[in-house]
């Protein structure tokens, strides 16, 4: 099959030496939604910052989708793409392809909030702390506190996964009426879920449906001390309520994903002692390449055999 790609040129040569794969093709980044109809395969990445709002309001190619067959994103989410992009025959996501790094991020960020990994790390000239000190106010533990999730996809799960080995108590809010996919997991409303969580990872998609889910309301009925973990989108949470709230000494942030991204210089979650913000990485590992083609060459294989592919959104 040919395959036309939004990455860098150097990528067609390899594109063009996986199996199923006849010939691969750059597409410009200076007009990156100018999408080839002449191919069969399209594989494609939503962009950052400005190219956010380009995305929703490009062109349809003149014929569109003329003879494309499938359109593989190389992203999880599904938003940020022209809305006529899915009116392809098949379009498929890589989710699930880095819900491990993700779910790790999730929980690296869980423990240092409640290790104090920050405060009680030691810098040039500082005293060591008096054991009584760690007596009085110890640290935290995830053994044996509740975790809340909202959404319950790949990456939900696998946080689930390894949160159930830290001893925690699991509750989640999803979208559909499907039973937890194992039994130490609770399904529970929204408002439960949010309501009883000491950390609350956010890992639903954004959709009109799920933008500010995390409201000004919710945010005011949360425990006090609850630590929220964003790995969705940053439209889940109205981060001025947010902030409102983390002025009012409640709660704790830590945000891979904020709405708009990059934050504007000066933004008051960058520099607030309640929020860590990091700039949407926890989807950043050594094997996020090779999953990634993994899931394109899986795809095309199952196109072809007419098997249902992984990851389908059409």
């Amino acid at each position: 099959m040919r395959i036309a790609h939004q990455f860098a040129p150097p990528m067609s040569a390899m594109l063009a030496g996986l199996p199923g794969i006849t010939a691969a093709a750059h597409i410009p980044q200076d007009d990156r939604w100018a999408l080839p109809t002449d191919v069969d395969v399209l594989f494609v990445l939503h962009g950052e910052g400005e190219a956010h709002s380009q995305a929703n309001d490009a062109p349809r190619p003149a014929g569109w989708p003329g003879q494309v067959k499938l359109v593989q994103l190389a992203s999880a989410g599904a938003d940020n793409y022209p809305p006529w992009l899915f009116e392809a025959p098949a379009v498929a996501s890589a989710s699930g392809t880095t819900a491990i790094p993700i779910a790790e991020y999730a929980l690296a960020v869980m423990l240092a909030h409640a290790k104090q990994l920050a405060a009680v790390t030691l810098k040039p000239g500082d005293a060591w702390p008096e054991r009584q000190q760690f007596i009085s106010s110890p640290l935290g533990t995830l053994h044996g506190r509740t975790l809340g999730l909202v959404g319950l996809g790949n990456i939900a799960s696998q946080v689930a996964h390894y949160a159930h080995a830290f001893g925690m108590t699991i509750i989640a809010a999803r979208g559909s009426n499907a039973p937890a996919p194992q039994p130490w997991i609770s399904i529970a409303p929204l408002d439960d879920v949010v309501a009883r969580a000491d950390h609350l990872v956010l890992a639903a998609p954004i959709t009109p449906a799920t933008h500010h889910l995390l409201n000004a309301d919710r945010l005011a009925r949360m425990r006090s001390d609850a630590h929220i973990v964003n790995v969705g989108r940053g439209g889940l949470i109205d981060q001025d309520a947010l902030l409102a709230e983390l002025n009012r000494g409640r709660l704790w942030a830590s945000l891979d994903v904020t709405d708009p991204e990059p934050l504007p210089p000066g933004h008051g979650l960058l520099s607030h002692a309640r929020c860590r913000v990091t700039p949407h990485v926890s989807w950043s590992n050594p094997d996020i390449n090779r999953r990634i083609m993994e899931r394109l060459v899986d795809n095309i294989r199952r196109l072809a055999s007419g098997e249902p592919l992984l990851g389908a959104l059409i």
